[in-house]
């Protein structure tokens, strides 16, 4: 009993402290009630539990599965010859926390990141000066809309997760610093931020370059980070003011922009938040000391914390398990956004379009994992237990999730989903995920230089534009 009441008033302090969550990282070894309420184990003293094990083996397995060694890529979804820059990012996550939690043998590991740099090195660029959307995992291809050769665009929120991780690539392995810098060398940040300062994306229309600027609340200060951490200003990474909706007596804040004029639907859904949360703990970590504005100044950590409350309270005031992301579907529009509130509306699952599909409403496996791994709370170790339950393929990897409406299994199977899984796992053994190197690497010593060499494009990092 008295073991008890300390493990109680334990968890109270670390609660208290921990404000807006990543309490695994203050929890000690030696305190685990888990075992007495029926509840998931996944991990025990910083080490994976033998189930902990296993989930993590499931989720990598889909990566041994979908790998083309010709390429050094990962197909986006089972069998699927395709992926994007913002899946390379989680591909790279992937590999890395499978690494850290010894999955991947350092021989398998580096043959591994060494295709994936060589092939970042080649890689055609759209328009010859930013990565693609979309390329061909097969071919190492870039390929338009339709999947044949050709130009897609790009994505400002896709490059700067990229950035993200080619960060923590060469923080954690030196060995491949001079092959992320070389790479990114390669691009010209003039295109993806506009003179304002403001992220901005590109889709290739008729032969042209059409900008919109594709980030939402969440997604965008999340890119930032990425951009920010290689010493590129994002001066508005964070639309503002915010707009509030209230919904089961809680204000929740929402993008202010609208779809008619930006061409973009407005929503608001959990993963960016997720993924800041497992990555940077919610702090400042590479973010400019002089940087004032942006994302910092939003208290991303409450918002965050509100969204996952919201989620928690639908279960207890209508009895919907709930646990919303970006899931594949099987059927079309095939990728769906499970949405807080998109468009003005509650609950809605939206196309990347902004159309409605109620219908296709997913509990979300990406979506269970990440919020287990940032907040201990009932509720996460209940949705954990649905997940543990059902939600994976042993020889696969985890699918999707389960509908809403009818219950079904969603069986379909995609690399981000399997790389959050890792994540989430990592990180609760680890804390969160992001260290930034002080060692200055190759990109270093290049910026010192007085003259860039003519054949690198300009606007690099931490240099004045030159198009301005």
């Amino acid at each position: 009993m008295l073991k008890r009441i300390a493990v109680i008033l334990t968890l109270i302090l670390l609660h208290l402290l921990a404000g807006c969550g990543a309490v695994y990282e203050t929890v000690k070894c030696g305190f685990d009630f888990g075992d007495d309420r029926g509840d998931i184990v996944l991990t025990d003293c910083h080490r994976l539990s033998d189930r902990g094990q296993l989930f993590a083996e499931v989720a990598w397995t889909y990566f041994e599965k979908n790998y083309n060694p010709q390429t050094g890529l990962v197909n986006a979804a089972e069998n699927y010859p395709y992926t994007s820059i913002g899946e390379i990012a989680a591909y790279l996550s992937a590999l890395i926390s499978a690494h850290e939690m010894d999955l991947l043998d350092e021989r398998r590991f580096c043959q591994r990141v060494g295709k994936l740099v060589e092939w970042l090195n080649a890689m055609e660029l759209y328009a010859g000066e930013l990565p693609n959307l979309i390329y061909n995992s097969h071919t190492g291809r870039m390929v338009g809309f339709d999947m044949k050769p050709g130009k897609a665009g790009f994505s400002s929120m896709d490059i700067g997760r990229l950035l993200i991780w080619l960060r923590v690539l060469k923080t954690k392995y030196p060995l491949f610093a001079e092959g992320v810098d070389r790479a990114v060398l390669r691009w010209n940040f003039c295109m993806v931020i506009d003179k304002d300062g403001t992220l901005r994306s590109g889709r290739f229309v008729n032969g042209k370059t059409e900008f919109i600027h594709e980030g939402r609340l969440g997604w965008e200060g999340y890119a930032a980070r990425g951009y920010e951490m290689w010493g590129i200003d994002v001066k508005s990474s964070v639309p503002s003011p915010l707009r509030y909706i209230e919904i089961y007596g809680r204000k929740i804040p929402y993008d202010p922009r609208d779809s008619i004029t930006t061409g973009v639907p407005v929503y608001l859904t959990s993963t960016p938040f997720l993924l800041e949360g497992m990555e940077f703990g919610y702090s400042d970590v590479g973010v400019p000391e002089e940087h004032h504005s942006g994302d910092d100044a939003l208290e991303r950590c409450t918002i965050a914390r509100g969204i996952y409350e919201i989620q928690e309270e639908r279960y207890r005031r209508e009895g919907i398990m709930t646990a919303r992301s970006e899931n594949g579907v099987d059927k079309p529009p095939y990728a769906v956004i499970g949405t807080i509130t998109a468009e003005g509306k509650l609950w809605p699952t939206i196309s990347r379009g902004g159309e409605m599909h109620y219908d296709l409403a997913m509990f979300s496996t990406r979506a269970i994992f990440g919020m287990w791994s940032i907040w201990d709370t009932d509720y996460t170790k209940f949705i954990m237990a649905a997940a543990a339950c059902c939600f994976f393929e042993e020889g696969r990897g985890w699918f999707e999730g389960r509908y809403e409406k009818n219950w079904r299994i969603n069986k379909v199977m995609v690399l981000e989903t399997n790389a959050v899984v890792l994540e989430a796992l990592l990180h609760r053994l680890d804390g969160a995920l992001v260290r930034v190197a002080k060692e200055p690497s190759y990109i270093d010593f290049y910026l010192r230089k007085e003259l860039p060499m003519s054949d690198y494009p300009r606007c690099l990092p931490g240099r004045e534009r030159e198009d301005m």
